[in-house]
C-alpha cells in the first residue's frame, strides 16, 4: 500500500496532463479537483477528527486532485509553446527561407531534420531535401520550399518543408556547434567503417533509420525486434551497463562506476535530444546509482512511475508519444514477470530471459495492436539469441567509432566484428519476419487490442497472489484450452491462394468505395485506389488506407510498392491512399491529373509531394510492365469533347493483361465513356464493374464488346447511393456473366496462370477458361 500513492500521483499527474493536451482536460480535472476538496474538508461540515483511514484515503484524494491540476497547467503552458513552433506557424504553399540542418545530408537528398532561421516560429521539422546538396550538420542555406502540415492525431502540429532549391549563396555557411560536429563525424566514421551498413549503424547510434531499405524495417517490425533498431531503454542500459564495467574493471568503487554509467547515459541521451524512452531509461540509470549511493532499497514500479513523471516534466507530448507508453510497459511487464519468476522458477539466465521477453511482449502487445495493427510473438524467443548478440555488437560499433580517430586500424577491427554481429542480427530478424505466425496483423484500432489485453490479463492472473509454477500453469492452461474455442483469436490472416506462377488480383472490401490490389507473378504489387477516407459514403467507416489496405500489405509481407494507380480523384476512390504512402516505398504513382477542389484529394497530392514518390498524369497508350503482366491506360484523353465535365468519366480505365487472360479495371468511369471507348478494349474474362454498379454504367453496348465471363461489384453495406442499382445486375446477368459482391462476399480475389482463372471469395469459388477467349482479340 505505501508504494502506491507515488505511482497513483504519477497516473493523476499523466491523466490531467493528457486531457489537456487534448483540449477536453478542463471539466475532468474540475471534477478531480472537486472530489479532492470535498474528500478533504469533509464536505464542508464540522464535525470530529476522522479516523485515520478516512483521513489517509482524503489525503490521497486531495494528493491525485493536485497531481491532475499540475498536469492541466503543464498541459496550458505546453499549448501555449506549441503554438509558437514552427510547425504550427509556417504558412502552406511557397516559402524562401533559410534554414539550419541539424543533421547532415548526402548527395542523394533525402529526410533530414532542419531549423527555421528568423522565421518567427521555434523548434525542429523534417525536410525533404533534394539530391546533388549536400551538407554537413549545422550548414545554413536559403532554400525555396513548400510547406506540407500534416498534424499528428493528438492535434500537435508536424508536417513536411519539401525542399525544391537550394541558393549557392550561403549553402557552405557553416555555424555547427559540438552536437552537430558530432553527428556529421559520427556519420562520416559510419559509413567509412561499415559502408552499405552505415545506415544500420546510425538507427543504431543515432536513432535515424530514414536511410533503411524498407524490406529491412519491415523484416524488424515482423520479428519482433524493431526495439533494436530504436533509440531506447535497451540501448541507454547497454550504454550504461559497459561504462560500469569499464570503470569496475579499471578499479573503481561500485557506487562510483554506476555514477559514471548514469552521467554517460545522460550526455548521450542529451546528444540525441532527449527522446522520451532514452530519457526515462538515462533518468532510472541515474536514480538507481543515487539510491545504490545512499543504500536505498527502492521498489521497481515506483522508482519506473517516477522517472515516467520525470520524462513528462521534461517533455508534456510524452504522454501521448507512443514510444514512450512501450519503452514503460516493456519495462514494467519484464519486471513484474521477473519478480514472479525469480521466486518460482529460479534466477538463473535463462528463466529471466524468458519470463522478461514474454513479460514485455504481453504488456506492450495492446499499444502495438491498437497503434500498429502489428504484434510479433516470435520475438519472444528470438530475444534469446538477438539481445546477446546486440549487446556485444552495439558496444562494439561505438567502441569502433570512438577509436577511429586515435587507432584507424584498430578501429577497422573492431567495425569488422561489430558488423559480423549486425549481419547475424539481420539474418535473425529476415529468419523471425518469415515464420508463419510469428507475426499476427489485424486492423489497427480498439478492438484490435482486446485479444492482447485479455492475454495480458491471463498472464498475470498466473502469477497472482504469489502462486507456484504448479498453479500458474494451471491457471495457464485453463485460459489456453478456453482459447482453442475462439477461432477469431487464433485466425492469422488468409493463407495465399496463388502459385509462383500466377497473376492475383485481390478486391478488397474497403466499403463504399473501390481498393484493389494485384500481386504479379514474381511479388510485385500494384494498388488501385484505396477505398474511403473518414465519413465519405455511408457508415462513416475510417480511413480503408489504415483500416483495410495497410493491413492486407503488411500480412502480404509487402517491402515497396511498384506503382499506384487511382482512377479518379474522388474520395471513395484516393481517400486511403495517403496512409498506404506513408507505409509503403512507392515506385510510381498515376492518377488522371484532373483538377479537383477535394481536401481529401489535396491530401493526397501532399502524401505524394511529402514522400518524394514520383508522379505522372495517366494517358491512353501508357504501358508499363511487370514479371509478364502488362498494364496499359485505355483512358482518359484530355483531348476527348467530355473532359472536365464530369470526373466519373474522366476516371482511368486500365487493362490488365498476363498470358491469355484480361481484366479491365474501369474506376469510375460510365456510359459516356463507355461510348467514347467503344472498339477500344476488346473482349476481357474478368470486369470490375464501373462505378459501384451505378445505372448510369456497364451499358449493354459495353457488355456486348467486353463479353466478361465474371465481374466484381466493390460496394458498401447499405450505402445511400443506391449501389449496385437492379438496372445495372440485370444488364450483367442477361450478358451470362457471374458477379460478386464485396458487400455479400467480402474480399473477392481472383487467381489466373493465363490459361484459367478462379475467382474465389469466403462464400463461393469458381474456375473458368480464358484460353478460349483469345480468338477474336
Amino acid at each position: 500500500m505505501k508504494a502506491r500513492p507515488p505511482i497513483l500521483f504519477t497516473v493523476a499527474f499523466g491523466a490531467g496532463l493528457a486531457t489537456g493536451l487534448l483540449h477536453f482536460w478542463a471539466p475532468v480535472c474540475v471534477a478531480v479537483v472537486l472530489l479532492g476538496w470535498m474528500a478533504v474538508s469533509g464536505g464542508g461540515s464540522a464535525g470530529p477528527t476522522p479516523a485515520p483511514p478516512a483521513a489517509s484515503i482524503r489525503a490521497v484524494a486531495g494528493l491525485l486532485a493536485a497531481a491532475a491540476t499540475l498536469g492541466g497547467v503543464e498541459a496550458a503552458v505546453a499549448l501555449a509553446r506549441e503554438a509558437q513552433a514552427c510547425a504550427v506557424r509556417l504558412p502552406a504553399g511557397t516559402l524562401s527561407l533559410r534554414v539550419r540542418l541539424l543533421e547532415p545530408i548526402d548527395s542523394a537528398g533525402g529526410q533530414v531534420r532542419v531549423r527555421p532561421v528568423s522565421a518567427g516560429c521555434e523548434g525542429d521539422v523534417t525536410a525533404r531535401w533534394p539530391a546533388a546538396h549536400a551538407a554537413d550538420a549545422g550548414a545554413e542555406a536559403r532554400v525555396t520550399a513548400r510547406w506540407i502540415a500534416r498534424p499528428q492525431w493528438s492535434g500537435r502540429g508536424d508536417g513536411t518543408l519539401v525542399v525544391s532549391g537550394v541558393h549557392a549563396s550561403g549553402a557552405s555557411v557553416l555555424a555547427s556547434g559540438a552536437a552537430e560536429r558530432l553527428r556529421s563525424w559520427a556519420t562520416t566514421a559510419a559509413r567509412r567503417l561499415y559502408g552499405p551498413r552505415a545506415e544500420l549503424v546510425e538507427a543504431l547510434v543515432l536513432g535515424r533509420r530514414v536511410g533503411l531499405e524498407p524490406a529491412l524495417r519491415d523484416d524488424f517490425a515482423q520479428s519482433g525486434l524493431i526495439h533494436l533498431l530504436s533509440i531506447s531503454g535497451f540501448h541507454v542500459g547497454l550504454v550504461a551497463a559497459w561504462v560500469a564495467l569499464a570503470c569496475r574493471a579499471a578499479g573503481m568503487r561500485r557506487e562510483r562506476a554506476l555514477l559514471a554509467a548514469a552521467g554517460t547515459a545522460v550526455l548521450y541521451v542529451s546528444f540525441l535530444g532527449w527522446p522520451a524512452p532514452a530519457t526515462r531509461a538515462a533518468l532510472l540509470a541515474v536514480l538507481a546509482a543515487w539510491c545504490r549511493q545512499r543504500q536505498r532499497n527502492v521498489r521497481a514500479n515506483p522508482l519506473l512511475s517516477a522517472t515516467c513523471l520525470a520524462v513528462m516534466l521534461i517533455d508534456p507530448w510524452a504522454v501521448l508519444d507512443l514510444g514512450a507508453w512501450l519503452s514503460a510497459g516493456a519495462l514494467w511487464g519484464a519486471a513484474t514477470a521477473t519478480r514472479w519468476s525469480d521466486r518460482a522458477l529460479g534466477t538463473s539466465w535463462g528463466w529471466r530471459a524468458l519470463s522478461s521477453s514474454i513479460g514485455a511482449t504481453l504488456a506492450t502487445a495492446p499499444l502495438t495492436a491498437a497503434a500498429l495493427g502489428t504484434v510479433a510473438p516470435i520475438g519472444i524467443a528470438l530475444n534469446f539469441a538477438a539481445i546477446p548478440l546486440a549487446a556485444v555488437a552495439v558496444p562494439g560499433v561505438f567502441a569502433s567509432l570512438l577509436l577511429l580517430p586515435f587507432a584507424p586500424d584498430a578501429a577497422a577491427s573492431l567495425a569488422a566484428g561489430a558488423g559480423l554481429g549486425l549481419h547475424l542480427i539481420e539474418l535473425l530478424a529476415a529468419v523471425g519476419a518469415a515464420v508463419p505466425g510469428g507475426h499476427v496483423v489485424t486492423e489497427a484500432g480498439p478492438g484490435a487490442a482486446v485479444p492482447w489485453l485479455l492475454a495480458l490479463a491471463a498472464f498475470l492472473w498466473g502469477m497472482h497472489a504469489r502462486t507456484t509454477r504448479a498453479e500458474a500453469l494451471r491457471r495457464w492452461a485453463w485460459v489456453g484450452a478456453f482459447a482453442l474455442w475462439i477461432p477469431l483469436a487464433l485466425q492469422l490472416g488468409r493463407p495465399a491462394a496463388y502459385g509462383p506462377s500466377d497473376l492475383t488480383l485481390h478486391f478488397l472490401d474497403v466499403g463504399q468505395g473501390d481498393g484493389a490490389v494485384l500481386r504479379t507473378p514474381r511479388g510485385h504489387y500494384v494498388v488501385v485506389d484505396a477505398g474511403p477516407a473518414g465519413g465519405h459514403g455511408a457508415g462513416g467507416r475510417a480511413d480503408a488506407g489504415r483500416r483495410v489496405l495497410v493491413p492486407f500489405l503488411a500480412r502480404e509481407g509487402v517491402a515497396e510498392i511498384s506503382a499506384m494507380i487511382v482512377s479518379h480523384a474522388h474520395a471513395d476512390h484516393v481517400g486511403g491512399a495517403a496512409a498506404v504512402l506513408d507505409r509503403f516505398h512507392t515506385d510510381l504513382v498515376i492518377e488522371p491529373g484532373e483538377r479537383y477542389a477535394d481536401p481529401v484529394y489535396y491530401h493526397f497530392l501532399d502524401a505524394v509531394a511529402a514522400d518524394g514518390v514520383p508522379w505522372r498524369p495517366g494517358r491512353p497508350g501508357d504501358r508499363f510492365t511487370l514479371d509478364g503482366v502488362s498494364f496499359t491506360l485505355l483512358h482518359p484523353n484530355p483531348a476527348w469533347p467530355h473532359w472536365g465535365e464530369d470526373l466519373n468519366e474522366d476516371s482511368v480505365v486500365l487493362l490488365v493483361q498476363y498470358g491469355g487472360f484480361r481484366a479491365l479495371l474501369p474506376g469510375d468511369a460510365g456510359l459516356v465513356a463507355e461510348h467514347w471507348l467503344a472498339g477500344r478494349a476488346g473482349r476481357v474474362d474478368f470486369l470490375k464493374v464501373g462505378h459501384h454498379g451505378s445505372r448510369g454504367a456497364t451499358g449493354d453496348a459495353w457488355l456486348d464488346e467486353l463479353h466478361p465471363k465474371a465481374a466484381v461489384v466493390s460496394v458498401g453495406t447499405h450505402n445511400t447511393y443506391g449501389h449496385p442499382s437492379a438496372e445495372a445486375l440485370a444488364r450483367l446477368r442477361a450478358h451470362g456473366v457471374a458477379v460478386w459482391r464485396t458487400d455479400q462476399d467480402g474480399q473477392v480475389d481472383v487467381v489466373t496462370d493465363g490459361a484459367t482463372m478462379t475467382v474465389q471469395s469466403r462464400t463461393r469459388r469458381q474456375v473458368f477458361s480464358v484460353q478460349d477467349s483469345l480468338d477474336g482479340r
